[in-house]
């Protein structure tokens, strides 16, 4: 299901790719609820440190430096025109509900996208995190404003194209080979290792996280970032009707084998998935494994990452 799309200055915030995702803000004539936002600020905290002082002498030793996730406030009234507050609390209570809402908060690892096409801006970003405090100031709902601030913790401090962009890899049979005479019954094909290459193509500033959807048969399948050390794997037997998702993402980090968790991440291989992202600009990533019909294939998804709220690209 595709997320709503948005017209300049408007925003939505929901579940992932939910077509009823709440859509608010804009201008006229495309003011959507009757909400308008007036300011967008994104605060990426304060550095988390690690560093030491030199042992008996003046300096610092530096240590890894972490950000928390980013916090995005909007400040905007919901309003009717002419007068009158009873719509303006309407408008301000469907986006209440939704930016904090029971079927994300009340759970683990659930979380919520908020996503802007911001204005003077060409395209629109995401964001992934949970909607949390929202004020309401109700003394002028006489005149039918309802001005609010509201509260988004992100997970990381980055903002992500909103089309997703993905590659599909597959294999051609593993057991695939020549006659080499002299010929003696019974007669075994040489096994030789075929592999596609093909390119994740990160065109934004910032490290994206990529999804890996690993569909069977195939047998100890692999996942590599060509010229690097970095790979993700199972150790396992995938039929032909069984998908693997190895998700890199830290808001969903984890994996599944046909929707099922348990029992699945002590079979993984290779890399920490916190070592999965893939750099700016294009890396190079194969699949490896034993396969020989040929037929199985894992796809790969990301969403290009950025600084920035908007921009051209």
């Amino acid at each position: 299901m595709a997320s709503p799309v948005l017209l300049p200055g408007q925003y939505s915030v929901g579940h992932d790719n939910a077509p009823n995702a709440f859509v608010y803000g804009g201008l006229p004539p495309n003011v959507a609820n009757n909400i308008q936002i007036s300011n967008t600020q994104t605060d990426t905290g304060s550095i988390n440190v690690q560093d030491q002082a030199v042992v008996g002498h003046d300096g610092l030793l530096f240590g890894v430096d972490t950000l928390p996730g980013m916090v995005v406030t909007q400040t905007g009234q919901a309003y009717t025109y002419p007068g009158g507050g009873a719509a303006a609390m309407d408008s301000y209570s469907a986006l209440a509900a939704m930016w904090n809402d029971p079927t994300v908060r009340l759970f683990d690892n659930s979380y919520q996208v908020l996503r802007a096409y911001y204005q003077g801006s060409d395209v629109t970003r995401r964001c992934y995190g949970r909607g949390r405090k929202i004020m309401p100031s109700y003394g002028q709902v006489f005149n039918g404003l309802v001005p609010f601030t509201a509260q988004f913790q992100a997970a990381d401090n980055t903002w992500y194209e909103d089309v997703q962009s993905s590659v599909t890899l597959t294999m051609v049979p593993s057991y695939f080979g020549t006659l080499t005479p002299p010929l003696t019954p019974p007669y075994q094909l040489s096994q030789t290792d075929y592999y596609q290459q093909s390119t994740i193509s990160n065109t934004g500033s910032l490290p994206t996280w990529p999804v890996f959807t690993f569909h069977g048969p195939i047998s100890y399948p692999t996942l590599t970032y060509v010229n690097t050390p970095v790979s993700t794997g199972y150790n396992g037997i995938l039929k032909n009707t069984d998908i693997l998702v190895i998700d890199t993402r830290p808001w969903n980090r984890g994996v599944t084998l046909n929707g099922v968790t348990t029992g699945i991440a002590g079979l993984l291989t290779g890399s920490a998935l916190i070592s999965m992202q893939a750099q700016p600009g294009a890396t190079l990533v194969r699949l490896g494994g034993q396969d020989p019909t040929g037929s199985s294939t894992c796809i790969v998804s990301w969403y290009s990452a950025t600084l920035a709220i908007g921009g051209s690209s």
